[in-house]
């Protein structure tokens, strides 16, 4: 509902000659958008549309939400300027709707109630704006710029992705095709890995600049540590050969996670944990021994010793030994390598938590070879 007063503001700045926005107005009537007007007060619809239009948008109006839904269906539009209290349903039940149905749609909310706890719910929602009766002109050409540009950054975001997952896909063939091929010598294995690893972690490097450096340096740790253990020199280079694909998963997790600066959510951090069952399930099944291995660190270097891990939550010595070498190799990387997340500390102080966390994330016999390598 449109509160007391607010047609006569609308009309007096509908009729102002602003230039401060004039490189807006000329950027939104380039745009040439579809825009529509869900408002249950008449005058405030055509309104609304004179100012809309006078800016160079195609603008549709409906009265509720029906009448919303039946001009969404016939066709598409760029943003939708909605009234939260509308006979019938609510402004926000539509942005519900629309979030999930058309995640294209840019959807800005409007209101006669100046309520913070009401602008966060719809904000929170998936409303890209919240525009508060009475408004002048100039607030509602702006905040639909404001819409249609983070609209016009989303579409390009997605299509990035799309993209991204393209080339990945791509990519997972070719191995695919690449492992085949080899399979048939175990010679002809060792001499094409290190260029199949370096096109992994090319692959891997579209989502985490760092990974390139970072699979070399977890390789030569692991390698180290396995011999400092005792193990036999050609477990240990098989190791070394097969530690560089630990991450290979990470192709599956979108980028956006792996290099987003703040805490993840408990949601996001359930969908980076699976990289460690979709690097198993691209490696496992060749019958190979080298990438049987790395499948095996794939799915194992993130279990902790004392059962806390993922994704099994295995316990002490039913993780694999190189799952468990890996997996100090990888934490003393990753504290000691500058990430998205979180800055480098001293070898010093790595060195130091990783000690910390004998018998409790790490082996113990590990973390004593580990401590004897002067990395």
């Amino acid at each position: 509902m449109s509160p007391p007063g607010s047609t006569n503001v609308i009309v007096r700045a509908a009729g102002l000659k602003d230039t401060g926005a004039a490189s807006i107005i000329a950027w939104m009537a380039a745009a040439a958008e579809r825009i529509l007007c869900v408002d249950d007060d008449e005058q405030i619809r055509r309104l609304v549309t004179r100012v809309v239009s006078s800016a160079g948008y195609d603008c549709s109006a409906a009265s509720d939400i029906a009448e919303a839904r039946a001009l969404l269906a016939e066709g598409s539009y760029a943003v939708v300027l909605c009234d939260i209290e509308l006979p019938g349903e609510s402004g926000l039940d539509l942005l519900v709707e629309l979030s999930h149905r058309s995640p294209d749609l840019a959807i800005v909310m409007v209101t006669g109630q100046d309520a913070p706890a009401v602008a966060d719910a719809a904000l929170e929602l998936g409303a890209y704006g919240y525009l508060t009766k009475p408004f002048a002109a100039n607030d509602l050409r702006i905040d639909l710029a404001n819409a249609l540009r983070r609209r016009r950054l989303e579409l390009e975001r997605r299509a990035h992705e799309e993209m991204l997952q393209a080339t990945v896909d791509l990519r997972t063939v070719e191995l695919r095709e690449t492992v085949r091929k080899l399979a048939a010598s175990e010679i002809e294995l060792r001499r094409a890995y290190r260029e199949t690893v370096d096109r992994l972690g090319r692959a891997v490097d579209y989502h985490d600049c760092t990974t390139g450096a970072h699979i070399e340096r977890v390789a030569a740790y692991a390698a180290a540590i396995a011999r400092e253990l005792g193990l036999a020199e050609s477990r240990a280079e098989l190791l070394r050969l097969a530690s560089p694909l630990h991450d290979i998963g990470k192709i599956a997790i979108p980028e956006r996670l792996l290099t987003k600066p703040g805490a993840l959510t408990a949601e996001e951090r359930q969908a980076i944990e699976r990289h460690t069952e979709a690097g198993h399930a691209l490696l496992a099944g060749s019958g190979n021994e080298l990438l049987d291995l790395a499948a095996a660190i794939a799915r194992s270097h993130h279990e902790r010793w004392d059962g806390g891990g993922y994704p099994h939550g295995l316990v002490a010595d039913a993780i694999p030994i190189e799952g468990r070498i890996v997996a100090v190799a990888d934490v003393f990387d990753a504290l000691t390598s500058d990430r998205p997340y979180c800055a480098a500390v001293t070898t010093g102080e790595a060195r130091a938590r990783i000690e910390a966390e004998s018998g409790k994330a790490f082996d113990p016999a590990v973390v004593q070879a580990f401590l004897r390598c002067a990395f």
